[in-house]
Parts: structure tokens; C-alpha cells; sequence
């Protein structure tokens, strides 16, 4: 068992470097093509800092995030009496699975404001490039692993999840791009840079669309899938004008106290913390 665990970490370990050395590649290709373009400027190479910033904090908790996926992992696995066998079918039901567990805990990241408070971070960049990738929450991988948990319960083994949740979301970098347009009979299947810049999209049409990490399947069977009409307009619908690591973390969190302190009724302060960002209460 233990060996075919390697076996597979080496073999999966060896696509992710794969797919990092393909996407710093692009990103090296897109960063001359945007100087090509005469796109970098003052304001552009703020907001590309202001990622990187915002990045730094994710990567220095890292390891201690790491380490409560895999205890809380492991920790289930003890009191499941089965377990799926470890071969190359089930780690790529397991991908398949884990794929669609991740579409779920993104929907629910935009459709529930605790859990956009932090993934709104990310949301938050007006541009879109290699380096929007990077503008994530440190407090992300410290809430996320709990959605990944039914996976652990179906029987699948720990160190098989936490590689394709690994894998899922390195496959992610490469589509944070202008650079590459449609991709055919690919996106039919498969997430793709036109697929995620709607999701990026602030406008009306792209608004909650394309949550998929691998596959965009999840997004035609569930309803929430949006090809790509015309460029999107980049970060959030209220844009937060800072390049400031700290207020960018902050400035959800602070207009839920807000919403909180307002907040007429225990009722209130549910829908403010529950329901979709932008809930209001009703006039009455």
C-alpha cells in the first residue's frame, strides 16, 4: 500500500512540476507580451505588488496549514472501517471526486459571506494575469479542508485527496491569463483561461459562474456555466482602490462588523454572516 502511495505521489508529483514549469514559463512569455503591449505601467505594477503582498502571508502559513489538512484528514480516516483501494483507477476517481467537492466549497465561497470574506481576496485584483493567481487569503487552507472531509468518509486515502486537491489546484495558475483565448473542443471539458476570466468578472452576466478546478462539466450539469460574451471588468462589483496587503485582507471583514453592528435582531445578524454577499434585510 505504502509503496503504491509512492508510487503514485511520484508519478502525480511529477505532472504538478509539470504543469508549475508550464505555467512560469507562460508567465515569463505573458509578462514580456505585456511589456510588448505597452500594458505595464505605475497603477498595472501596483496591482501586480499588491498580489504578490497579499501572497506572501499564504505562503509563510503554509506548512501549518498543511499540516491541519492532513490531521484533520487522517484523524477521520481512523474512525472510517473502509477504505478504497489505492491503484491508478481509484486516484483518478478520486481527482474526479475531489474536483467536484471543490466545485461545491467555491460555489458555496461566493454564495455564503463568511466564506466570501476570505475568498474575496482573491476576487479582488481589477486585472488579470499570472499574478492574480497569487492574491489568495492565508486564511483559505486553515477553512477548506473541512469541505474535502467526504472524500476521507467514501474510503479514499488521505494522502490520495490531499495529491489531488494539489494537483486541482495547480492545474488552476495556468488559467489566469489574457494571454491564451478560446481553446476549441478543450473547454467543453476542461477549465480553461476564457472560462476563469468570467468567473473573474465583476459584470452582471459573468456574476457566480465557472467555479470548476479541473473540469468545467460541474458548472453544465449544475447550471452556473457562462462562456465567454466579451472581456470581463476585472475584481470586484464595490472596487476596493488599494494595493495595500492589509486592507485588501481586511476590507470584507470589516464591512461585515459593519453590517453587524447594525444588525437589528439575531436574525439579521445570521443573514448578514449566512446569506449571499450583498443581502439586505427587508424593508418593512
Amino acid at each position: 500500500m505504502q509503496e503504491l502511495i509512492k508510487t503514485i505521489e511520484d508519478n502525480l508529483g511529477l505532472v504538478i512540476l509539470i504543469i508549475f514549469g508550464f505555467s512560469v514559463t507562460l508567465a515569463i512569455i505573458e509578462f514580456c507580451w505585456e511589456l510588448y503591449k505597452k500594458k505595464i505601467n505605475k497603477w498595472r505594477l501596483g496591482e501586480m505588488w499588491a498580489s504578490l503582498s497579499v501572497f506572501i502571508p499564504a505562503q509563510l502559513t503554509e506548512k501549518a496549514a498543511t499540516a491541519v489538512f492532513l490531521y484533520g484528514f487522517f484523524f477521520l480516516a481512523d474512525f472510517i472501517p473502509w477504505q478504497i483501494p489505492v491503484n491508478w483507477w481509484t486516484t483518478i476517481l478520486a481527482i474526479l471526486f475531489v474536483d467536484l467537492l471543490y466545485y461545491w466549497e467555491h460555489r458555496l465561497e461566493h454564495e455564503t459571506r463568511i466564506l466570501w470574506s476570505y475568498h474575496s481576496i482573491h476576487h479582488s485584483s481589477p486585472i488579470y494575469n499570472y499574478t492574480t493567481a497569487l492574491r489568495v487569503s492565508f486564511i483559505d487552507n486553515f477553512v477548506t479542508w473541512v469541505f474535502f472531509l467526504p472524500a476521507i468518509a467514501i474510503g479514499f486515502h488521505p494522502a490520495v485527496v490531499l495529491l489531488s486537491l494539489v494537483f486541482i489546484l495547480t492545474y488552476q495558475f495556468w488559467i489566469h491569463t489574457e494571454l491564451i483565448r478560446k481553446m476549441g473542443w478543450f473547454e467543453y471539458i476542461f477549465n480553461s483561461p476564457s472560462h476563469h476570466r468570467v468567473h473573474h468578472g465583476s459584470d452582471d452576466i459573468y456574476l457566480d459562474k465557472n467555479y470548476g478546478g479541473l473540469l468545467i462539466i460541474w458548472d453544465r450539469i449544475f447550471g452556473t456555466f457562462q462562456k465567454e460574451e466579451f472581456k470581463p471588468t476585472y475584481g470586484l462589483t464595490t472596487q476596493i482602490n488599494t494595493i495595500n496587503p492589509i486592507k485588501i485582507h481586511a476590507y470584507e471583514y470589516i464591512g461585515i462588523f459593519k453590517d453587524l453592528w447594525k444588525a437589528k435582531s439575531i436574525k439579521e445578524a445570521f443573514g448578514y454572516l449566512f446569506k449571499a454577499p450583498g443581502w439586505k434585510p427587508e424593508k418593512r
